[in-house]
This record gives C-alpha cells, structure tokens and sequence, in this order.
C-alpha cells in the first residue's frame, strides 16, 4: 500500500477538474499645432492620431453566423487558436482570463527647436518651453482617456436592433469579435479586455438580441440574462473529473462517443498550442525529466460538444477555462498572498488535489507545504512519485528513483503540476489554514488526514495508518 504520509527529512519517510470585430472610434480633431504636437506625443504611449491603439494585438478569428455570414481575424501575437462552432461549456465558472497587454507602439520622436542663449532655465524662454511641454502632456494623456471611455460606453445612445447567434465553442475573443465586427460595441480588443479583467459567468450558446452602440456593460447585461434560444440541442454533456493528468484526460476521450477525434488529436493539440495559460504561463525553461509541460494547463469542467468538435476547439475551452478561474482566484495576486508565482501556486495546487480527498483537508495540506518549503524541508509526497514513475504501489526503489519529481529526495516544488487541479484545491493553494503542522498522514478509510506538527505525534498517527492498511 501507498504510504500516503509526510514527514521529516531526517528519516525519509513520507505519506503520502464557453462561449468566446473592428471597432469604431471617434476620433478628436487636432484643430491647431498644439493639438498636433498632442497627438505626435500620443504615439509614444501607443496612441494614433484618430485613437486607434498602435501595435495592438490583432483579432482573434471569429466564429458564428448571422444572416449566411461568418466573422474572422487574423491570430494574434499571443492569441490562441480561434474556436469555431461545436463546443461549449457550462456556466459552472466565471469566464474571465487575464489580458495581455498591447505592444508599445512606434517610436515617433517631437521635433523641437530651441535656440541656446545661455541663460539656464531661469529665462523666458526655458519657462515658456516648460509649460508648453506640461501643457501637451496633459493633452495627450486626456486624449488616451477619452478614447478608452468611448471604446468602453461610446457617445450617444443604442441604436437598432441586432440578433445574433453565438455558436457552440465561441471564445471570450470570437464573441468580441462578433459584437465588434456587427457594430454592437465600438471596440473588440476592448470588449475583450474588459470582460477578461472583470470576471463574470460564462455566457451560454444561443440566439441573442443587442442594440448597437451599446456600452460594454449594456452588452454584458444581455449576454448575462441569458440567450432567447438556446442553441445546444444536439450537444452531448463532456465530464473531464478533477485530478487527471494530460494522458488520463486523452484515454477518457477515447472512450467517449460521437467526438471527431481521437485521443491522439487530442494530446496533439494540447502539445502544440504556442500559448497555454496566460495567467499562469508555463516557464520557457524547463529542467530536464519533465514529464508533460501542458501538465495543469487544462481545466476539468462539464463541457458540451457534437460531432463537428475538433480537439483543437475543445482545448482552447479548458485553456481559456482554466485562466478564468485561476483571473477569479487572484492567482496573480500569488506573489504577495504566498510568495510564489502564478505557475508555482498552479503546482501546489496540483500536489493538493492528488493528497486531500476531503474538502477540508486542502487548506491544511496546502499549510503543510508550505511550512515544509519555509523550512527548506522535501515536501516527502507520495503523490508527486506516484506521477514519476507512474506506480501507486510504490517500493523502496521507486522511491529513490532519480527524477525532479521526486520530493522525498530533493527539496522544493516539482518543475510542474503533476494533475489537473479542482476550482477547490486552486483557491486551497492561494488560501493555506493558519497552523503549525509540518505531517500529515491518512489515518481513516474515508480518507480523512491527520496533521501534526512534531515527529513523536506524526509517528503515532502514522502507526494508526499502518493498523489500518492504508500505509505501507
């Protein structure tokens, strides 16, 4: 049996789970040379004469339907694969995903020309330039902020009527193509990245009624309420459980009926998509004996598809997924609430979904590691074995095996998660119960844990684990 305890490493033993535009801009009339000079140094902080953001992130290509139309974009520098019809997800999670910020753009350069007289900044001159130079930067940042309110709530009211049809399998990015493509809101790039910073639920494939002009937060409101029709009826209901790795989730595909694809497809599109998460990116360098570095880069949720689902759709889903719920959780805020990055909290998070089988052990287990890490202690966690040598029953010899994930040996995290963490363990990682304990070991059939911050209590409970079979 699994010794599913952890201990000190002075004796080595340890115990051991969606539905995702050019945009119109008023622009502001440079009626003098000042307002030219306003508008030249705009484009130091990526803003065009007319408002139009330079160097933004090009669309995301588009998909649905209205009127025999179809919408799409070119990719984008970070952007994912576009999602097309065929798959959504269940409202079960906020859809929100942190945005990459725009390129900066061009450097064009303001073209002053002063005459030195030698009298320092004390002359009329030098004053004069100053207040000239104050008075332009001051133009050029109200003029920033009014473009980005008119992206956001444009002037005027909302007009005519627009019905629109989100098709199964649409991204955060292709609904904001959509609206912004239709004239629904003036902005896609902004829609897009109001929506990922607020948060919110996820919107539901369907038919829906907007009014154009609208301000980002009336578009919400709609979509929000829900679609007049609802466009999943010959759409079957798609699992994937919490704690699976990469491969596990592919073999379950498998066995799953009326999918386009296959398991193989499957992992193919997972292993080359250029961009995974973004709120918790894989680091660019990784040591070697790595497993899977896609590992936790996919969300388990219920997710709905048909027969025209490609793999490819479905995994820009648990992408897009997973970051609006890692976006909900502040898992950006993880450098101050834990001291960890996104990515490392993300692998914390994994280690509690394989460890805790009980709500209310996750916050204690995340404790325990992170007491263990303070102490410069190995983390001693079966689990993290267990994914390296891919053994539950793990020997003497499988626990000295040579690998970055084994943490009875070598202090610190694994270089990656090692399953797909639960909505449960992702905020347990960010949100550790106070305490002092450095042990836990399981020490009941139902899988309840017993802590413990002293290797004389560890020892006592880990006799009872041992009475009871459960360790080894």
């Amino acid at each position: 049996m699994t010794d599913r305890s952890t201990d000190a490493p002075r004796d080595g033993h340890a115990a051991r789970h969606a539905t995702s535009g050019a945009g119109r801009v008023t622009a502001v009339r440079a009626p003098s040379a000042m307002r030219r000079l306003a508008d030249r140094l705009a484009g130091l902080v990526g803003l065009a004469p007319g408002g139009e953001s330079q160097g933004a992130e090009p669309g995301l290509a588009a998909s649905g339907e209205i009127a025999g139309e179809s919408a799409s974009g070119p990719p984008g520098r970070y952007a994912r694969r576009s999602v097309s019809p065929g798959v959504s997800v269940s409202p079960s999670a906020p859809e929100a995903a942190a945005p990459s910020s725009p390129p900066v753009g061009g450097r064009r350069g303001v073209d002053f020309e002063v005459v030195s007289t030698r009298r320092g900044l004390g002359t009329p001159g030098a004053l004069l330039f100053l207040v000239v130079l104050g008075l332009v930067a001051w133009m050029a940042g109200s003029r920033g902020y009014r473009w980005v309110s008119e992206q956001l709530d444009p002037p005027g009211d909302p007009t005519g009527e627009i019905v629109l049809t989100l098709p199964p399998g649409s991204s955060t990015a292709s609904i904001s193509d959509l609206l912004g493509e239709h004239g629904v809101v003036p902005s896609s790039r902004a829609y897009e990245w109001y929506v990922r910073l607020r948060g919110g639920p996820a919107f539901q494939a369907g038919e829906y009624t907007f009014q154009s002009n609208s301000s980002v937060w009336e578009t919400m409101a709609v979509l929000e309420a829900g679609p007049s029709r609802v466009a999943r009826a010959a759409q079957q209901p798609l699992t994937i459980p919490e704690g699976l790795t990469v491969v596990q989730m592919a073999a379950l595909l498998d066995e799953v009926g009326g999918l386009s694809f296959s398991a193989r497809d499957f992992l193919d599109a997972v292993r080359t998509r250029p961009v995974l998460s973004l709120v918790a990116p894989v680091p660019r360098v990784l040591p070697d004996g790595v497993i899977d570095p896609a590992e936790g880069q996919l969300f388990a949720d219920t997710y709905f598809f048909d027969s025209q689902t490609s793999a490819e759709q479905l995994v820009a889903l648990m992408v897009d997924r997973l970051d609006a719920v890692l976006t909900d959780l502040g898992y950006d805020d993880a450098p101050r609430r834990v001291g960890l990055t996104p990515y490392e909290a993300l692998i914390v998070a994994s280690m509690i979904e394989r460890e805790a089988q009980r709500p209310e052990d996750r916050a204690k287990v995340a404790r325990v590691i992170y007491n263990r890490l303070a102490r410069g202690w190995s983390l001693g966690l079966d689990a993290t074995v267990v994914y390296a040598v891919g053994e539950s029953e793990l020997t003497a010899e499988l626990l000295a095996v040579n690998s970055p994930y084994n943490t009875r040996v070598l202090v610190g995290l694994p270089p990656t998660p090692i399953a797909t963490p639960g909505r449960a363990s992702l905020e347990a990682a960010l949100n550790p119960e106070d305490g002092p304990w450095m042990y836990f070991v399981l020490t009941s059939p139902d899988g309840t844990l017993s802590f413990s911050e002293t290797d004389e209590e560890f020892q006592r409970d880990k006799a009872v684990c041992q009475e009871l079979g459960l360790c080894g």
